[in-house]
């Protein structure tokens, strides 16, 4: 399919007006997340549809390759009773093969100047704790 025909379809699906009718809930049935079920309706598959197809439109706009880029879904169409649901879709260029499904996350100066930061604010409370028990018991007696 065109980008065109994906969007037009995604408008029609849209279109429908039935948002409120729409019911989409993700659940677990078991112990594990390999024990899950989607229940809805139509109108809920095809809402949480075109919110995916709008998700596959963004892969075709410009972001560089290894870059993450994330489409927020719809969070309105979730039953408020569902177990879990997913918040966005994390967008990727590259091929199956080339994904890694956990990217590890990489400290920026920023994290490490947060770190040094509270570090630094914890000593500084304790001595003053030390200094403030000093004053007292020195004024005490």
């Amino acid at each position: 399919m065109t980008d065109k025909e994906i969007g037009e379809l995604i408008n029609e699906l849209r279109n429908q007006k039935n948002y409120d009718e729409a019911y989409i809930g993700f659940f677990q049935y078991g112990g594990g997340p390999d024990e899950s079920y989607i229940k809805a309706n139509r109108q809920g598959l095809e809402l949480h549809a075109a919110e995916l197809l709008a998700a596959a439109l963004e892969t075709e706009s410009e972001f560089e390759t290894g870059k993450e880029k994330t489409y927020g879904l719809d969070q309105d169409l979730l039953d408020d009773d569902s177990e879990f649901g997913f918040n966005y879709v994390e967008l990727k260029k590259e091929k199956r093969n080339d994904i890694k499904p956990y990217s590890e996350y990489k400290k920026t100066w920023k994290d490490r100047a947060f770190e040094i930061g509270c570090v630094t604010i914890g000593i500084i409370l304790v001595a003053l704790i030390i200094i403030g028990f000093i004053t007292a018991v020195t004024w005490i007696g």
